[in-house]
């Protein structure tokens, strides 16, 4: 393959999968109450109860407004009046990392030695 036709491959690629990933539907608006608008690519839509949330996404909210969303595998979020939110900030990993508690045998082995380490 040509080099110069396989950079032009990997940037098409990468292009479609930017696209891919903007359309990520991250949260749901649950609530909204006044003027709440989303800002999209430059463009401010208005809000309802149901809009989807996507990546790249900005929660603007005016005067005595707010609105309740619902994201993805994180905590729902309250937004108050006179607010712009990015809302990328608030979107859960797709694969969340997952800590583990060490085996109990360790636990009791490290406990040991930071008792005993006096001695």
């Amino acid at each position: 393959m040509k080099p110069q036709l396989s950079v032009t491959l990997v940037t098409v690629l990468t292009l479609l999968a930017s696209l891919a990933l903007a359309q990520e539907t991250i949260g749901v608006v649950k609530r909204a109450k006044g003027h709440v608008a989303i800002e999209r690519s430059g463009v401010q839509v208005p809000v309802i109860a149901g809009s989807e949330l996507r990546r790249g996404d900005r929660l603007i909210t005016g005067d005595n407004s707010f609105a309740n969303l619902t994201m993805r595998r994180t905590a729902p979020l309250a937004v108050g009046p006179k607010n712009e939110v990015e809302l990328d900030r608030y979107a859960a990993d797709a694969f969340p990392v997952v800590k583990r508690p060490a085996p109990p045998i360790l636990q009791g082995l490290a406990s040991f030695f930071a008792v005993n380490r006096q001695r």
